[in-house]
C-alpha cells in the first residue's frame, strides 16, 4: 500500500475514533456506515485553502477498527496514560481530538512490528498538526514515547 493512502487512512481512522467520542457511541456497525459516507468525500485544509478526496483502503482501515475493538481497554488505557501525564490536566478532560488521536496510535501500535513504530508514529504526529497546536503534538509524542519505552504496548 502506498505511504500517502497508508495516511489517508489514518486519518479516516482518527476521524472514526473522534465520531465516536464525539456523539459518546461505539455500534459494530459504524465502521460500515463510516466508510460509506467517507470514502472519497472532500476534505478542506483550511489553512492551506484547499481540498482533496478522502481515499483510504478499507482492508487496513477494517484492521484498524477490529484492533481498536479486540485490543483497546479505554479504561486501563486512560489509567496508564495519567500515570504519564504531568500536566494538572489528566487525559479524562482532554479533547476528543487529542483522545482520538491517542487511541490511534496505540491501536495500531498494538498490531505493528516493534521496528515500524517510528513511522507509524512520525504518521500520527504529522496528522496530529492539522488538528492540534504544536504544543500539543509535541505532548502526544512525549506521551506515547513513555508508553512505549514502558513497554505499555505489549502488555495488554
Amino acid at each position: 500500500m502506498q505511504n500517502y493512502t497508508r495516511s489517508q487512512t489514518r486519518l479516516a481512522f482518527v476521524q472514526y475514533i473522534f465520531q465516536n467520542e464525539f456523539l459518546n457511541a461505539d455500534s459494530p456497525e459504524g465502521i460500515e456506515d463510516f466508510q460509506k459516507h467517507f470514502y472519497d468525500t472532500n476534505i478542506a485544509i483550511i489553512d492551506e485553502k484547499k481540498e482533496f478526496k478522502l481515499k483510504f483502503n478499507k482492508n487496513f482501515l477494517n484492521k484498524l477498527f477490529t484492533s481498536l475493538k479486540n485490543n483497546i481497554d479505554k479504561k486501563n488505557i486512560i489509567e496508564d496514560l495519567n500515570n504519564f501525564i504531568v500536566i494538572n490536566r489528566k487525559f479524562e478532560k482532554w479533547d476528543n481530538i487529542l483522545k482520538s488521536i491517542m487511541f490511534a496510535i496505540i491501536t495500531e501500535l498494538k498490531i505493528t512490528d516493534k521496528n515500524k513504530f517510528k513511522i507509524v508514529l512520525n504518521d500520527y504526529l504529522n496528522i496530529s498538526k492539522s488538528f492540534v497546536s504544536k504544543k500539543e503534538t509535541k505532548l502526544i509524542n512525549a506521551i506515547i514515547q513513555k508508553y512505549i519505552d514502558k513497554d505499555e504496548i505489549n502488555k495488554k
